[in-house]
């Protein structure tokens, strides 16, 4: 009985997660700049109690039954990821807000539990897969209605953002001089809509068959089209791309090879854009803010070396500016690799790089890479991979399927 409750609740959360409902916990100085500031805000998400729930009938199972096996891959990635950890709470401790470093712990250790129960198939891995589908369905459909009523559903009691093409700082788009709204499901944002939708397809292609498979990818891909995500339809591209290329090389070398060329690429063209964002003008407001934003973090930086702590990104980027910053222009700067870099340091970074350049080698095998590759490829487009509960939840659960197929064909 109790076997059987732990896995309804998994799957029940695997299912809801992508639902924003918030309890705040800590906001002593959000309002500092202006208007609320989620960045500097603790909150509780009401999956995270699902999840809380989960872990502790796990806990209790195990010790009904005195049985606490399961995988531990690669102990580098584990040793990796402890220095990062260590490095994190050292810098935050000195200049940052120790109550922030706790919420980032506390999503790190929900990411290992998530990684875990996929790994050691809690629920059998297609079943997760179905539920996985099952959520996106979900949103594609609460998102379409959105679109066509051109204002959210009214469903708050599921984490609905409250919005409309009249509501300040919603992400539009203009059809023939109207503002309508882009879909946004349960999420906070459409792009992050977009990468969900992105994972789930990319993490299900290997278990679908035939009218399936087509099914589901006409739908996901249409759906991350649907949400207006620039970054999360380039990159779904690129992942089609690399699939098609990777089924017609079979020697292990020339994939890795590429795949290194690949995130080469990616930091070169990062490193540029961080040391000369001021020379670039984009036309899209949206874009040129990101550029600014780029410039803060550069300064900051040069400042801040050994970096600022966990969330005091928004805190210190008025000292960097130009100009005086309106309210909502106190955001996190939209590149994962930067922010990282910013609030960890150097040190942090390089742990990070590090991390990710050793699994594109090493961790190889038969196992498709594709997905946490299409991660590794939108972490520059935005922020929500490293300071979003939902951000680092995809990460965990990408990986746990990577990790789980690399050890299957062991």
């Amino acid at each position: 009985m109790l076997n059987k409750l732990l896995k309804i609740f998994w799957g029940a959360f695997l299912f809801i997660f992508p639902f924003s409902l918030t309890f705040v916990v800590y906001e002593e100085f959000s309002y500092r700049f202006g208007n609320f500031n989620p960045y500097v805000t603790g909150f509780i998400y009401l999956p995270e109690i699902l999840l809380g729930t989960v872990f502790i009938l796990w806990l209790i199972d195990k010790f009904r039954i005195s049985d606490f096996r399961f995988r531990i891959s690669k102990n580098w990635l584990w040793i990796l990821l402890l220095l990062f950890l260590i490095n994190a709470s050292v810098v935050t401790v000195i200049n940052g807000d120790y109550i922030l470093l706790g919420f980032f712990l506390l999503r790190i250790f929900e990411a290992i539990i998530i990684y875990l129960f996929t790994t050691t198939e809690l629920l059998p891995i297609k079943t997760v897969v179905q539920i996985l589908l099952g959520g996106a369905a979900f949103q594609l459909i609460l998102g379409w209605f959105q679109w066509r009523l051109n204002h959210s559903v009214g469903l708050k009691i599921l984490g609905e953002q409250v919005i409309s093409s009249e509501t300040y700082n919603v992400a539009k788009t203009d059809i023939e001089g109207i503002k309508q709204i882009r879909p946004y499901g349960t999420f906070l944002h459409p792009n992050i809509l977009a990468a969900y939708l992105m994972s789930v397809m990319l993490i299900s292609i290997p278990y679908l068959k035939k009218f399936n498979l087509l099914f589901w990818l006409i739908v996901l891909t249409g759906g991350v089209y649907f949400t207006k995500s620039t970054a999360a339809g380039l990159i779904t591209l690129v992942a089609f791309g690399l699939m098609i290329l990777f089924s017609f090389l079979k020697d292990q070398k020339t994939k890795k090879g590429i795949s290194l060329i690949l995130l080469v690429i990616l930091l070169l063209v990062n490193a540029w854009f961080f040391q000369n964002s001021e020379k670039v003008n984009f036309s899209d407001s949206s874009w040129q803010e990101r550029l600014s934003q780029n410039i803060v973090s550069r300064e900051m930086f040069d400042s801040n070396v050994l970096g600022v702590g966990i969330g005091d990104f928004t805190w210190e980027m008025e000292n960097y500016a130009s100009e005086k910053l309106a309210p909502w222009e106190f955001q996190p700067v939209h590149n994962v690799y930067y922010l990282v870099l910013n609030e960890l340091g150097i040190q942090g970074l390089l742990l990070l790089l590090i991390a990710i350049i050793t699994i594109t080698y090493y961790y190889w095998k038969q196992g498709s890479i594709i997905p946490l590759f299409a991660l590794i490829l939108i972490a520059p487009f935005d922020h929500f991979l490293w300071d979003s509960y939902v951000g680092l939840i995809l990460v965990a659960i990408v990986f746990g399927f990577f990790s789980l197929q690399n050890s299957h064909n062991e």
